[in-house]
Parts: structure tokens; C-alpha cells; sequence
């Protein structure tokens, strides 16, 4: 369900914080390589309404401009402890392998992925384990608030704040969101901690901000697009361990310097839970908390709806 991108949108150098699943493949760009990684995108949530997804793709070199091919015709497993579930690769060819329908993880168990496929014509076999989370914080709302101007091209940028409560325990976050059907993808995500409001109620807080240009739409597809009058928007909060985590900031600080190559380590130094062999990547199970709001007024302020005082004069 997480997914990503190997370059993170110049806006992120400029500080705006972006939104985020698996609609796309990971794009890990390494150094000349003499052997070929496994990387793996794999997020198990405990939402039985959403098809839980591995993606299983190559490394390439990291000079080379080129979408990562797909690992396919592999075996792929998610385990309990108790029971072994098989992953079935949907299309075909795809490298995207998806869990049984209605297949969903539980807060307290843990998980193990195990992956057979073939790389370089020779057949490996890969591991990696990961504890599901007791939710850390509880959505109730989500609304947004219109900060760009239309006349001037800024006609896409979005507060977003959230309104709910964080649970005593130090938790970390992976927030990503959806418009509609689409799924935002990692390079419009974000990671956290809950250092400023820990075990706290939190109201209105801007968590991050939705931007959307033209560029956006042509790269991201619908999650990139102008908001409108009925679409949905949803927010996702996902607790997740620290060490997925670490890998969330460590992939984001090496994306965001290759933009300068010589002075910044590359994805392939980032951490991974994978073992059994060359790979990259992550496969994290972690709860989640949603909430929605549909789109009235695009250029509606969100305090107009939510806030419960009235609005401040000369606004």
C-alpha cells in the first residue's frame, strides 16, 4: 500500500509538506551496480476494506532515467503465526501482488513476508517480520482550508488539519491521503512523531499541506488535481514502528539529495527489514486511522464549518 517515487517534487526542498499508498512502483536509483536488488513495498493494514498489496520491482542504476521493472511470477506469503496467506500477482506481469479479499492484519500480531522470486536467472528467497501496532491516535475529522489564488497560479495549495486524540506512548506516523480513488503515493506523504502533542486532544491541527499544479496531475494522475465541488478527500494516519520510520526519513533525505549525487547518500543505503539476499525496501504491517470530508467550496476556510467559536472579525 505504500508506494513510491524516486524523486521528491522541488516544493519539498521549499518546505511544503506533501501528502500518500501503492499506486505506483518504488523507483530505487542506485550507483552502477554489478548485481540486480529485490525492492519491496509492502504496507499490511488492519483495514479489511482495502486490498493489501507487495510490490515487488528491480533496482536500476541510478543515472539511468527508466521505470524499474517488475518482478514477476514470484511467490509471495503474509503470515500469522498461525495461518499462511498467498499473495496473487494482479494483472499479471505486474509485479503487484495482492492479498486474499477481505485479508487484513491485527493490532498486537506479527507478521512475516516471504518472497521466492528470480533475479539475474537465479531463484532467492526473502524475508522480513514486522509487529502490527495498537493505533497511537484516533482520527475524528479532517477539513481543509484554501490558501492558494487562482488568479495568480497558486490554485492549489491546501491547508489540511485534523482534528482527534494521541494516545500517552511516544508513536510514530506515516500519514498519507486519497481523492476519490486515487491514492497518493509516497513522494506526497509524509512521516512523524508525536513530540508536540503527545497523549493529547488535538484540534485543528494543520498537519500538512495539499498542493496541486498541473505538474502534479501529469505525474500523480487524480491525486494531482484541482479539488472540486463533491470530491472526497481522506486522510490516513498509520502507526508505525520507529524502525519503518527511520527508513520513511531516510529514503526521503536521500531522494531529496540526489539532487545533488556527490554530497548525498543514495536510496540504497537506506534501512530494510528485507533479508535472505540483495534487497531494498520495507514491508511494515501498522493500524490506521481514517477520516473523510467532502469537498463544499474549494476555496472555503475550514474554520467557517468546524471551528466552534465564531469566526474572527476582518476574516
Amino acid at each position: 500500500m505504500f508506494t513510491s517515487d524516486n524523486k521528491i517534487l522541488s516544493a519539498l526542498l521549499l518546505g511544503a509538506l506533501f501528502l500518500a499508498g501503492c499506486s505506483e512502483e518504488v523507483e530505487v536509483h542506485t550507483r552502477n551496480m554489478d548485481r540486480t536488488f529485490l525492492v519491496v513495498e509492502g504496507m499490511l493494514t488492519d483495514n479489511p476494506a482495502v486490498p493489501q498489496r507487495i510490490m515487488l520491482t528491480e533496482s536500476v542504476d541510478y543515472i539511468v532515467e527508466e521505470i524499474p521493472p517488475a518482478v514477476s511470477g514470484a511467490k509471495v506469503t503474509v503470515s500469522d503465526g498461525t495461518g499462511e496467506y498467498p499473495f496473487t500477482e494482479t494483472p499479471e506481469g505486474s509485479g503487484c501482488y495482492i492479498g486474499p479479499e477481505g485479508f487484513c492484519g491485527t493490532p498486537g500480531v506479527t507478521y512475516t513476508l516471504k518472497v521466492n522470486a528470480a533475479l539475474d536467472g537465479k531463484e532467492n528467497h526473502y524475508e522480513a517480520v514486522s509487529r502490527m501496532e495498537s493505533p497511537g491516535f484516533r482520527v475524528d475529522a479532517v477539513d481543509y482550508m484554501y490558501a492558494g489564488d487562482k488568479d495568480t497560479g497558486l490554485d492549489s495549495l491546501w491547508t489540511i488539519a485534523i482534528w482527534g486524540e494521541d494516545q500517552p506512548s511516544t508513536n510514530y506516523y506515516f500519514v498519507s491521503a486519497m481523492l476519490n480513488d486515487a491514492v497518493f503515493p509516497i513522494g506526497l506523504s509524509l512521516a512523524m512523531d508525536d513530540k508536540y502533542f503527545n497523549g493529547q486532544k488535538v484540534v485543528c491541527f494543520p498537519i500538512t499541506t495539499l498542493y496541486q499544479t498541473g505538474e502534479t496531475r501529469k505525474r500523480y494522475g487524480d491525486c494531482g488535481k484541482y479539488l472540486e465541488t463533491g470530491d472526497v478527500f481522506t486522510l490516513n494516519v498509520y502507526t508505525i514502528p520507529r524502525d519503518y520510520y527511520d527508513f520513511y526519513m531516510g529514503f526521503v533525505s536521500s531522494t531529496v539529495g540526489a539532487a545533488i549525487p556527490m554530497l548525498q547518500s543514495q536510496p540504497a543505503n537506506c534501512p530494510t527489514n528485507i533479508t535472505g539476499g540483495d534487497a531494498m525496501g520495507y514491508f511494515v504491517a501498522c493500524s490506521t486511522s481514517s477520516a473523510s470530508v467532502v469537498i463544499e467550496d474549494p476555496k472555503r476556510p475550514y474554520y467557517q464549518k468546524l471551528f466552534p467559536f465564531p469566526v474572527p472579525s476582518g476574516r
